[in-house]
């Protein structure tokens, strides 16, 4: 009896390993439905950091892999094509490796088929974009730590707010950080930092593709940042036929007479202008230079990245309808952080936007880095940023 219920295991034992084996032999790619669903790395980080992109689409005619991000990927604005072309293997993948390594950090990518983009459906990360979401991967390795998820450091928690805005007569939505410990410690108060995206992307966009919820674990973890709560606005508006993405008065108006006096409300927010700080990016950095500069009774530290005057009679327009007020910025003397890479396609920029501060005798620090109109820039623009906003005691 001992050797029959022996040999019954084994057999069970190889039965379990077959098919196990089975399952992660490779696949033939097929059309995959909750009885066969595909299991297969759609993309893999190789040991020199390039990135092999594999895609099951059986129908799909001339793939391309496509990231704005990514610059191993060409991005179609020198007059190439845009995006790898992917080429198909003996099982039906379709498969593309970057010429290049990639340095660490996390990119948005998708793919180009019949004229569409479209997410990787066996991605496990996504981004929401303005309209629209990307698969999102992130490349490992010691540059990129200070915005990777570590273990071995506290985690505060991201939540999706929605509220009513009585300026727009609409609802609205947020993502609001809170630091590690804010639940557990029902009496502390803390610093804000209102933090916007750009253009292309959404509130979702700080944290799926900046990781500023990793950042600042990190940073506070480390004790080179105040624990502080981070609000990420919609930083779109409903179009109206006119509007300015510059100065959105839109947006202008929700922010300060909806959302800032919501936090107040609802978190425990110290509600002054030394601890509430605004900061953004492209689109978001116009929005903070639109509502933020001008408004120092309202926000004290400011951080504008990779924006500036860079339309024909912007700065005049806006120093016009501001100069009151740019004044008052002047006498606070609170930090303004403004920061642009060499190659960004607004680098021109920064001259106009500088000689305003210079002229107003606003206080700031100008910070160059290399590259340009990237998350990479931006992710070490938030580092940079939240390590002077807030006084640690």
């Amino acid at each position: 009896m001992k050797r029959l219920a022996l040999m019954a295991t084994t057999l069970s034992t190889c039965a379990l390993v077959t098919a196990a084996a089975a399952q992660d032999a490779p696949r033939k790619c097929e059309k995959p439905n909750f009885a066969n669903p595909l299991f297969y790395q759609p993309v893999e980080q190789l040991p020199d950091s390039r990135l092999r992109f594999r895609l099951c689409a059986p129908d799909a005619t001339d793939p391309r892999v496509i990231s704005s991000d990514i610059e191993a990927i060409p991005s179609g604005f020198d007059g190439k094509a845009a995006g790898l072309e992917m080429t198909r293997d003996d099982l039906g993948y379709w498969s593309a490796t970057t010429a290049a390594p990639v340095p660490a950090g996390t990119y948005a990518y998708g793919y180009r088929i019949g004229g569409l983009t479209l997410a990787d459906p066996q991605a496990d990360r996504f981004s929401m974009n303005y309209r629209g979401v990307s698969s999102v991967v992130e490349v490992k390795g010691p540059q990129g730590a200070f915005q990777s998820f570590d273990a071995a450091v506290a985690h505060g928690a991201v939540a999706t707010i929605e509220y009513r805005s009585v300026s727009l007569g609409e609802v609205r939505r947020a993502h609001v950080y809170t630091p590690p410990g804010y639940d557990r410690n029902g009496t502390r108060r803390y610093p804000v930092l209102y933090l916007v995206h750009g253009a292309g992307d959404s509130d979702d966009s700080w944290t799926s593709r900046g990781h500023a919820n990793y950042i600042l674990d990190n940073l506070i973890a480390a004790g080179k940042a105040v624990p502080m709560i981070v609000v990420m606005p919609a930083g779109h508006t409903v179009f109206k036929p006119g509007s300015d993405l510059f100065m959105n008065k839109d947006f202008g108006d929700d922010l300060l007479k909806d959302l800032v006096p919501l936090i107040d409300r609802d978190y425990r927010s110290i509600a002054d202008p030394a601890h509430r700080a605004m900061a953004g990016l492209s689109m978001g950095g116009a929005h903070t230079l639109a509502w933020g500069l001008p408004n120092a009774g309202t926000f004290g530290p400011i951080g504008v990245f990779s924006m500036g005057f860079y339309q024909p009679g912007q700065e005049e327009r806006f120093v016009a309808a501001n100069d009151a007020k740019l004044r008052e910025r002047a006498k606070a003397a609170t930090p303004v952080y403004f920061a642009m890479g060499k190659s960004d396609f607004l680098h021109a920029a920064v001259a106009p936007t500088r000689a305003m501060m210079d002229r107003y005798r606003i206080q700031y620090r100008y910070v160059e880095s290399e590259g340009g109109h990237t998350w990479t820039n931006w992710r070490s623009y938030l580092r940079d940023f939240a390590q002077t906003i807030f006084k640690i005691t």
